[in-house]
């Protein structure tokens, strides 16, 4: 019998960005064929750049699933939706958002497999795996400790250098997501996403510098 799939799209992770995750006029992103005989799973985050009429102006991909299949799928389908653009003043704005796609196979609503697969890289020094496993954490989280340990790999996989980490990092200092608010450690840790080169780093502080 064929393994059941689902897959969802994940709310913004910015709760600051004036941007609803609903999408019009595309296809949700098929699981591929060869993603499902192997039963990867794992949370696909992109970056895309929403023009002022809704369509998608470009993409990164700002953390990989550890599957480029289940990447490349996410991507093509999602770049073809039409959202709802941001609005300055009552205007719609070009603006970067992120939107993260998470694919897991039925029997596995706690994604262990991806945990396990993530865990293995993150142990053998891949930042980005590191990212990818607090994601895992912060998506099936069901208590305390499951949050606890999303943040703690959020906050290592940082100080090690992956550069939306960090711009997440910011944001929860920004916010007082999940920590206290710090507005001196939310600007140290946007300046140096922003300098990895994180387009929603970026975006921020040119938004804050033109607000000042």
């Amino acid at each position: 019998m064929p393994h059941r799939i689902r897959s969802l799209l994940l709310a913004t992770l910015l709760a600051w960005a004036p941007f609803h995750a609903g999408a019009a006029g595309c296809a949700k992103p098929e699981y591929p064929r060869a993603s499902l005989r192997n039963m990867e799973e794992g949370i696909t985050l992109l970056g895309f750049l929403i023009r002022t009429d809704g369509s998608v102006g470009d993409t990164v991909v700002l953390n990989a699933s550890g599957h480029p299949a289940l990447d490349m799928s996410a991507r093509d389908a999602l770049s073809k939706c039409v959202f709802k653009p941001a609005r300055r003043n009552g205007e719609p704005v070009e603006q970067w958002v992120p939107v993260a796609y998470k694919w897991w196979i039925d029997g596995d609503q706690g994604m262990n497999r991806a945990k396990r697969d993530a865990l293995q890289l993150a142990e053998a020094r891949d930042v980005g795996a590191l990212y990818h496993l607090s994601l895992l954490y912060a998506a099936t989280a069901r208590t305390d400790a499951d949050r606890d340990a999303a943040l703690a790999g959020l906050r290592s996989a940082a100080e090690q250098g992956q550069a939306h980490a960090m711009f997440e990092l910011a944001r929860r200092y920004d916010k007082g997501d999940g920590m206290p608010v710090d507005a001196g450690e939310a600007l140290r840790w946007y300046r140096q996403s922003a300098d990895k080169g994180d387009v929603l780093a970026i975006q921020h502080l040119k938004n804050s510098a033109h607000a000042h």
